[in-house]
């Protein structure tokens, strides 16, 4: 004959299952409810997750707290399972765990009894005067509330949790390897101590994880969508190198690193197409398509590059070094990959793609608006002449530092500040324009040198 113990348990397992269908839909409705209020606190929980008991895990717990002792009948054992149903709020680092049990004063009303009654649903209530953090027998704390929701006359309990990703996961690690370990291991002093010691390194990446999170918070918010320079050109060499990687492993079977090319290429694209402003939407539309299409099509890197007709410029600057980028173009292979996909984000005339990065290049490094008005004081004639003299020396060091690093934005800055404070410097030293012609090779080798020393 059946102990009396397990008829008790054999009774209440079939009420609970007679009753599941009215648990899911309990379970369902507190899921919908907290779902609504934390709508607004998506940046601190970041999943709510439910269940209900299973036969097995509500077996074992009605044996192991001796509910057939202390009720009279399945009925009365369900009323006081306060865990019947389960749900976590699951939240993205330990300090929005108490975060989020005091915004719970918020939408309870603690007016009435032990149980205060949700504003929202009022069938929805729980024990928020129940000391929190909750001690666990394990020794560490959890948020754990008891609640219940009214459906029909007939309350059904439910249990809330708090817990942190890193919280979670120990809960997880705890369960699993040391209450589901069907071994005989003593459960001693060493293994208590061990297990802290992992909970107390979980405190510590928790701690790690929120510090990279709020940088990483912080990088995005100052990323405006849009026409914002530096978020357009943070996305265009984000996706140019994406893209020259992945073109080059097809081409050639190997990848370079063309992070600093994507940047300048980026910015490129942002002078000569954004920087008016003016339909800008509809541009960065077609740039978006365009990366799109160009990640579906072959480019290949081991074939020459063509102008559709000879380079020639007036401008002393962009005719030094147009003349040496074309010298270069089919020879050295980084600057090969470089204006191929020059070209390549650039579809239409080579020539005229050319042209205009060079005119761009010098833009960058000689703001025209402030490089107008030098040597003014000696006449306009002699100001043009002493400024196309500086800027070729400044065109012949680039060139003879033979290296893409002079298209690299951190040294185009370099090459500006240093030229800028040279041409004001040599414009405050002489007074008039003849001695300065007569140390102009003096200038030169200044000059050239300041520039020359950047890539060594």
């Amino acid at each position: 004959m059946k102990l009396e113990l397990f008829q008790f348990i054999d009774d209440t397992i079939h009420l609970f299952e007679q009753n599941k269908s009215l648990y899911e839909y309990a379970e369902s409705r507190l899921m919908g409810l907290l779902e609504k209020l934390f709508e607004g606190k998506k940046d601190s929980v970041v999943a709510m997750r439910s269940r209900i008991k299973n036969t097995s895990s509500l077996k074992e717990k009605l044996l192991r707290n001796q509910f057939y002792l202390d009720y009279e009948n399945s009925a009365e054992a369900l009323d006081h399972l306060s865990d019947l149903i389960g749900i976590t709020v699951q939240c993205r680092f330990i300090r929005n765990e108490a975060e989020i049990y005091k915004f719970l004063f918020q939408t309870f009303d603690l007016s009435g009894g032990v149980f205060s009654r949700c504003r929202m649903d009022h069938n929805v209530f729980l024990n928020l005067r129940m000391p929190q953090p909750q001690l666990q027998r394990n020794g560490f704390t959890i948020y754990r509330i008891d609640g219940h929701i009214m459906i029909n006359q007939e309350k059904i309990n439910f249990e809330l949790q708090i817990k942190s990703l890193v919280h979670t996961f120990w809960s997880e690690i705890e369960h699993e390897v040391v209450y589901k370990n069907p071994d005989f291991v003593m459960y001693d002093v060493f293994n208590r101590n061990m297990l802290g010691a992992i909970r107390d390194n979980l405190d510590v990446v928790d701690r790690q994880l929120e510090i990279m999170y709020n940088e990483i918070s912080y990088e995005s918010s100052h990323v405006q969508i849009g026409m914002d320079e530096k978020g357009f050109k943070e996305f265009v060499a984000r996706s140019i190198n994406e893209l020259v990687n992945r073109k080059m492993k097809d081409s050639v079977g190997f990848v370079t690193d063309f992070k600093k090319c994507s940047a300048i290429i980026a910015q490129y694209i942002y002078v000569k197409d954004f920087a008016n402003g003016e339909h800008n939407p509809e541009r960065m539309i077609d740039y978006l398509q365009l990366l799109n299409y160009l990640s579906d099509i072959d480019v290949e890197f081991n074939e020459e590059i063509f102008l559709e007709n000879p380079f020639t410029s007036n401008d002393p600057f962009c005719r030094i070094i147009g003349e040496y980028w074309i010298s270069q173009m089919n020879l050295n292979f980084q600057w090969h990959i470089f204006f191929v996909m020059l070209f390549t984000i650039q579809p239409g005339n080579n020539l005229e793609d050319f042209v205009d990065f060079a005119n761009i290049i010098k833009i960058l490094l000689i703001q025209p608006s402030w490089y107008e008005e030098r040597f003014g004081q000696f006449g306009q004639e002699e100001g043009i002449y002493l400024r196309k003299e500086l800027e070729s020396i400044l065109a012949e060091a680039l060139c003879d530092a033979d290296t893409i690093e002079i298209v690299h934005e951190d040294k185009l800055f370099q090459c500006m500040m240093r030229f800028r404070k040279f041409v004001e410097r040599v414009e405050m030293e002489y007074h008039d324009y003849d001695s300065l012609k007569e140390n102009m090779e003096e200038v030169r080798n200044a000059l050239y040198h300041q520039i020359s020393t950047i890539f060594q």
